[in-house]
């Protein structure tokens, strides 16, 4: 009896060690948003990892900012020292502009034109490994959702917006875009914005309805209006240091996980939206669309930003022309 009790316990230890074993490399993917369409993402590209690869990769993610704020996270991803980040990929404009590609206002017909257009393989294959060089490279990319401006006094009709101090991104074709659409562009760190909004140093910000109702934007801007001038892709970066420590198997097993995971990303992202829509009505804001007229005059004077930025230069021409190739036949329907 005690013979088989000793057994038993030896064959239960070896199981357990056997497992750990097994978990050979750690996957920690960072974002810097929470209880969002990149948390939702990069959960279920997790548990997809953890299952695909037998336990042998242990995916694990960390929201928030918990593992540091987006250039210190970066920097993790080029040395190794972080195996994943998922981020709009225009935080990595510094390494290679022609991140910015997406950008272009006033190009998209809707939600699903923009995803389609982000996860067709003649755009996104370049597009994901434009940081290469750098020891980074893309394994996912859907359509996180379009723009809209949140601001302490309504904005109902296009006159509305001059005048108005808006917080935008710190590039010149976001300055080139508040000023056509009448107002200044104050380019502010967006964990800035709330306490300016709180202060009235500026009056609205452009950006993701989904982040700004997570931000609790609706305690002090009081209507958001949907204005869409642009849509932001989203993004999960692998460090290829990283990548490089894996098998060839299981490198292609990530790849393919990342790629198999954009459909669930694009319609979390999707119904997030709508949601979103229905968070900030019960916390008492107001949302606005403009008229038909209105929105059409913002595409018609936007539209233009983008060849003009983008297509004019060196860097970026040939990325952008890919994409605006793309979008002439990527369906607005879901997929």
């Amino acid at each position: 009896m005690i013979l088989r009790t000793v057994l038993a316990t030896g064959a239960a230890v070896a199981v357990l060690a056997t497992g750990a074993a097994q978990a050979q490399h750690k996957m920690n993917i960072g974002m810097v948003t929470i209880n969002d369409p990149q948390h939702a993402f990069t959960k279920h590209y997790a548990e997809l990892i953890n299952k695909r690869s037998g336990g042998k990769i242990q995916a694990k993610v960390f929201p928030a900012g918990q593992l540091g704020k987006i250039p210190r996270q970066l920097e993790n991803l080029k040395i190794g020292a972080q195996a994943a980040f998922a981020s709009p990929p225009g935080f990595l404009s510094g390494m290679n502009v022609a991140f910015q590609s997406p950008d272009a206002p006033g190009k998209y017909k809707n939600f699903w034109h923009a995803h389609n257009a982000f996860t067709t393989p003649k755009f996104r294959t370049p597009f994901l490994n434009l940081a290469d060089k750098h020891g980074i490279i893309g394994v996912s990319i859907y359509n996180y959702g379009p723009t809209s401006i949140a601001s302490l006094k309504p904005i109902r009709k296009l006159s509305d917006l001059k005048g108005l101090k808006v917080r935008v991104l710190a590039t010149k074709m976001e300055s080139k875009l508040a000023n056509v659409l009448g107002v200044t562009g104050v380019p502010m760190p967006y964990l800035e914005v709330l306490p300016a909004l709180q202060r009235k140093t500026i009056d609205a910000c452009r950006s993701s309805i989904v982040v700004m109702g997570a931000s609790k934007f609706f305690t002090t801007t009081k209507s958001i209006t949907l204005i869409e001038s642009g849509h932001i892709p989203s993004v999960l970066f692998v460090s290829k240091r990283w990548m490089g420590k894996l098998s060839k198997d299981l490198q292609k097993m990530v790849r393919k996980t990342g790629r198999d995971a954009e459909a669930f990303a694009g319609k979390f992202a999707y119904e997030a939206n709508k949601k979103a829509e229905a968070l900030w009505k019960k916390n008492g804001a107001e949302v606005i669309r403009l008229s038909a007229a209105d929105q059409a005059e913002v595409t018609r004077r936007l539209a233009p930003l983008g060849d003009e930025f983008l297509g004019s230069n060196p860097k970026t021409k040939k990325m952008y022309n890919i994409l605006q190739g793309v979008l002439k036949t990527a369906s607005t329907k879901a997929p």
